[in-house]
């Protein structure tokens, strides 16, 4: 296992490497030739434990396809393309029909990153037991291993609800054919062990700038190489129903610019805030630009010297790839059914999202920085999550913790003028500074619901929300209409229109889903999304009736049929079959 994860660092090394290798005289990654590599070589001081995390790394890239196929195809935002009929696994995918030799549903790539990581999560509790490796290092590089661990895992529950839970250092893929060995958990069970574990890791933040595995070269920054930790907790307690534990951790990330001295980080790091009039500006070009920076949470970069190669070229490209899948019907036309605040049509989303080509839609996101002349060589980006989806999320949890009012700011104008009295979204007036906004412009809740929009000079006031734009707003759309609350009374318990409180619940969260489609596909969200809704209100039907209707608008003559099948809830999850 030592020698296979050591050599990977040769095979399999993403881009970052080029920057952590030159943080040392002592070259983190000088490594030996593998025929001169055993034991005694390697786990020896924190520089081979930053080998190790790379090398871990370098084969969790390897699922990015299987990711994106898995969490798009299955749900309602992508569809196959007429070259698709030379891959059967996408067909079998798309239609829900899935067999025991499907490519995409193979649980083993997972488990070879959960390998790997148990290898390394028990090298490194040796290397600190052996004083080879600081606590703080420990505790740094330990953390994120373990987190990297835990997402894997909740993905293997989201696709197969059912999975073997592999925490044994000494255990190899071949083992788990022998699934008796191992405890295996149903996907409400996974989810209790992974918080549990994940809760206590002894770092919940990301790595220090003065980390050594944290380097800026040629402009690139491997800060966001790294999962976010705060973003997984946030996750596993918004699929198990721990909505105020879920919202204070998603609410960790959006406060990240609060101990930054740089006053457009402060105000602008992951708020949705000025400065992004379009979604297309956010940077799916991978460059790191300010808005990029602002923006994107979890990154990681291809690079068309080491591999994995990126995948996404030939799934999506109409030259260089096979164009095997493209934006459905169902998207196209949620997206041409938006209305801006000029009351022009067409949400501008669709302009990152998607690019005609000779009549054909390619999806655009993955093949934005991609010089077309040289796509197979294509360096490009797996953008894993950014600022959009957690607003959206909290404002998931926020919902069903009945802060209904909040849910509403992140979700449409933010909260400056959600909480301005003087706001009117139909009319919306111009609103002068000049006021006392003391008591207005915040949600006056207790933590993690407390932000503060005040925005005014008699008193000067600059809460650090005061840029907030809401998820549409930045984008310019109309607001979302709530029909069973009245706007202003969002918050107010007593009112009589909220006595249905529990259609109101519903109502909200079937637009921040809808939102999330809108400015998250292809991103791999959606199929969970619909999943956990589905699960969370027992309703088959919400998951059922989406992918029906991408089935249906495509003229798939199978459309009826996988929604029937997927009214079973047994048929939500693929089979896991190991030979």
């Amino acid at each position: 296992m030592k020698k296979t994860l050591f050599r990977s660092l040769i095979r399999v090394m993403p881009v970052v490497l080029l920057g952590v290798a030159t943080l040392s005289c002592k070259d983190t990654f000088d490594i030996q030739p593998e025929t001169a590599l055993d034991k005694d070589q390697t786990y020896q001081n924190v520089f081979d434990a930053d080998a190790a995390v790379i090398g871990v790394y370098g084969k969790f890239m390897n699922l990015a396809e299987q990711y994106v196929v898995l969490n798009e195809l299955r749900g309602d935002l992508l569809n196959v393309t007429v070259n698709a009929s030379s891959d059967p696994d996408l067909i079998q995918i798309n239609n829900h029909s899935v067999n025991e030799t499907n490519k995409y549903a193979d649980p083993r790539p997972f488990y070879e990153v959960i390998v790997n990581c148990n290898d390394v999560l028990a090298n490194f509790d040796k290397m600190v037991q052996e004083n080879k490796m600081e606590q703080a290092e420990y505790a740094q590089r330990y953390s994120d291993i373990g987190a990297l661990r835990s997402w894997v895992y909740l993905q293997l529950g989201i696709h197969f609800g059912r999975v073997p839970y592999v925490t044994d250092p000494l255990a190899t893929v071949a083992d788990l054919k022998d699934q008796a060995k191992f405890p295996v958990l149903e996907f409400d069970q996974l989810l209790d062990a992974l918080i549990d574990f994940t809760e206590g890791l002894p770092v919940k933040d990301q790595y220090p700038q003065s980390a050594s595995l944290m380097a800026n070269t040629d402009g690139y920054t491997t800060q966001k190489f790294f999962i976010n930790k705060q973003l997984l907790l946030g996750d596993l307690h918004l699929w198990k129903g721990n909505y105020t534990q879920a919202a204070t951790h998603y609410k960790a990330i959006l406060e990240t610019g609060t101990t930054d001295s740089n006053l457009d980080n402060y105000y602008e790091s992951y708020r949705i805030a000025w400065g992004y009039p379009f979604s297309h500006e956010v940077g799916f070009t991978g460059s790191q630009t300010r808005n990029w920076n602002y923006e994107f949470i979890w990154d990681l970069p291809f690079n068309k010297n080491f591999s994995p190669k990126n995948p996404f070229v030939n799934l999506f490209s109409d030259n260089a790839g096979k164009y095997l899948l493209k934006p459905s019907e169902a998207i196209l036309d949620k997206w041409d059914a938006e209305t801006r605040l000029d009351n022009t049509p067409v949400d501008p989303r669709a302009y990152a999202a998607v690019e005609y080509k000779a009549g054909k839609p390619v999806v655009q996101k993955y093949l934005e920085n991609i010089n077309t002349s040289f796509l197979r060589e294509a360096p490009g980006n797996w953008f894993l999550a950014r600022a959009a989806m957690v607003h959206l999320r909290f404002a998931e949890a926020a919902n069903r913790d009945e802060k209904f009012k909040v849910a509403y700011a992140l979700l449409n104008e933010g909260i400056k003028l959600t909480y301005d009295p003087d706001w009117d979204p139909v009319t919306r007036p111009r609103l002068s500074n000049n006021r006392d906004v003391t008591d207005i412009q915040r949600t006056m809740e207790a933590a993690p619901y407390d932000f503060d929009g005040r925005q005014g000079d008699f008193p000067n006031y600059r809460g650090a929300w005061y840029r907030n734009m809401g998820v549409r707003g930045r984008i310019g759309l109309l607001p979302s209409q709530i029909d069973s609350a009245a706007y202003y009374d969002l918050s107010v318990p007593s009112d009589p229109v909220l006595t249905n409180r529990e259609g109101l619940v519903i109502e909200i969260e079937n637009k921040i889903i809808e939102e999330a489609a809108l400015e998250l596909a292809f991103e791999g969200n959606r199929w969970p999304d619909l999943l956990r809704i589905a699960m969370r209100r027992n309703d088959p039907a919400f998951l059922a009736d989406r992918v029906y209707e991408k089935l249906q608008k495509a003229g798939n003559p199978q459309a009826a049929a996988v929604r029937s099948k997927l009214m079973n809830k047994e048929n939500w999850y693929l089979p896991f079959r190991w030979e």
